[in-house]
């Protein structure tokens, strides 16, 4: 987090200096498709059935789809222009491999995962292609990741008890890298690919029957996150 907020501090300077030299403020929104990786991509087992529980909790995520926004600031260099920014992403994925049937058939909720990465970083655009409206660019930037998965359960059909497991994520350092093209002034699009770290993840298994209500605490997993995402962006 330290790292985080010294990169933000980096981020704020070199955006004033852009502003001193006549920057240009840019907003931009995405369009982002992701391919899971690490943990968050490996197999669960099938041998467990359905919920997933701790054991198996943040593996076998979908491709998924997102949102993002972005500040930043362009100036010009001699060649090229640098662009620092923030920015934050939604991501969404849901549980893959087949597991909506089981979990259908079953008649319990479906765990769902989402990342918030907010990040900030630099951009460098090269506009002196010999192609009019098209200019290439590279970026990388650093921050931090939240991990936030719904809760899974259902009426267990064996016991006739309402049973919920829910899960609780920490923040993680993240980073990205990404390179692309932009298409005039107001389109483009890019291939990335976001580490989002690994979380610790605490479980709570909750059980209610007509008289009481208990819950357990049990240890805690932890998941490496990350995705190859197409990013397709508009910018203002």
């Amino acid at each position: 987090m330290k790292r985080f907020v010294k990169a933000l501090c980096l981020t704020a300077m070199i955006m004033g200096v852009g502003t001193a030299t006549q920057a240009q403020f840019r907003q931009s929104v995405y369009l982002n498709g992701n391919i899971p990786t690490g943990d968050f991509a490996s197999s669960a087992s099938a041998n467990n059935g359905v919920p997933l529980t701790y054991t198996e909790i943040g593996k076998d995520a979908s491709v998924g789809f997102g949102l993002g926004y972005r500040a930043s600031y362009r100036f010009d260099v001699g060649v090229g222009q640098v662009a620092p920014f923030a920015n934050i992403d939604f991501l969404w994925n849901t549980i893959g491999g087949g597991w909506s049937d089981k979990y259908s058939d079953a008649y319990y909720t479906t765990p769902t995962y989402f990342n918030i990465p907010l990040m900030a970083g630099v951009s460098y655009i090269y506009d002196e292609l010999p192609w009019d409206d098209i200019a290439a660019y590279g970026e990388f930037g650093i921050g931090t990741d939240f991990l936030w998965i719904t809760s899974e359960g259902g009426t267990n059909k064996t016991t006739n008890l309402n049973e919920e497991y829910s899960y609780k994520a920490n923040f993680a350092f993240a980073w990205m890298i990404g390179a692309g093209a932009y298409f005039g002034q107001h389109v483009s699009a890019g291939l990335y690919y976001y580490g989002l770290g690994t979380h610790n993840i605490d479980y709570t298994e909750s059980t209610l029957d007509e008289h009481a209500l208990s819950a357990t605490t049990l240890p805690r997993e932890r998941r490496s996150v990350g995705s190859v995402m197409l990013r397709l962006g508009f910018h203002f």
